[in-house]
């Protein structure tokens, strides 16, 4: 059988969506290879078990990570006392008791080396994979590794990347929206999983999965919370 490429949205800690939706769901069999869009950490209830899991599977070869804003904050933090109260202000109290820590220097090396070798984004001959966006107003779009990880781009711009479609996490976005999005240039699969039971976003509460050569969504609502 042909191997999937499936790639995944932003976790934020909610391990339990996340095994319902790559076991239960997707159906991730050895010869799949998942694709993480970034932001395992923060705000959610389960961020040393979420981060394990994953990291398992990436010794396993069976996963790739892309580095998120919120991974990048954590590693900010490291060395810089502004960047770590900038984080406190982003949900890192969770990934700091999922590790029982009190300060991100304190987190096991073995994670800080995972968090600090992901990559900015993945590029295939027809998809680029990424968390926040490419900068398209910038001559090569690959360069400006801010953007990739905090950017929001109004419109993608194809024939700037050889005509293939960008995945990206990053910007909560309603199910409706992201499967209209399958269609488009710029394909969004942050289904907002961790606002799930929030009352001023009654629309977000999903994880989601995209099959990239089939074009198969999947998707489950919160079960952390």
């Amino acid at each position: 059988m042909k191997e999937r490429r499936i790639v995944i949205g932003d976790v934020h800690g909610c391990y339990r969506t996340l095994v319902e939706l790559i076991e239960n769901k997707v159906k991730a069999t050895a010869g799949d290879k998942l694709y993480f869009l970034g932001d395992l950490i923060d705000r959610g209830p389960r961020v040393r078990q979420t981060v394990d899991y994953v990291v398992d599977l990436c010794e396993r070869g069976r996963a790739v990570v892309i580095r998120g804003n919120h991974e990048e904050m954590l590693l900010q933090s490291l060395t810089d006392a502004i960047a770590f109260s900038t984080w406190i202000y982003n949900g890192c109290e969770s990934t700091l008791a999922g590790f029982g820590v009190q300060h991100p220097l304190e987190i096991p090396e073995k994670y800080l080396n995972f968090f600090q070798n992901l990559l900015y984004f993945v590029e295939f001959d027809d998809f680029i994979l990424v968390h926040g966006d490419l900068d398209f107003d910038a001559e090569n779009p690959f360069e400006n590794k801010y953007w990739m990880v905090w950017g929001r781009s109004l419109c993608a711009r194809p024939e700037k990347i050889g005509y293939r479609k960008v995945v990206v996490g990053h910007t909560p976005t309603p199910l409706p929206r992201i499967q209209k999005s399958l269609k488009e240039w710029k394909i969004y699969l942050d289904g907002g999983c961790v606002y799930a039971n929030n009352p001023f976003r009654p629309d977000l509460g999903y994880l989601c999965a995209l099959e990239l050569d089939t074009s198969t969504l999947h998707y489950v609502y919160n079960i952390d919370f």
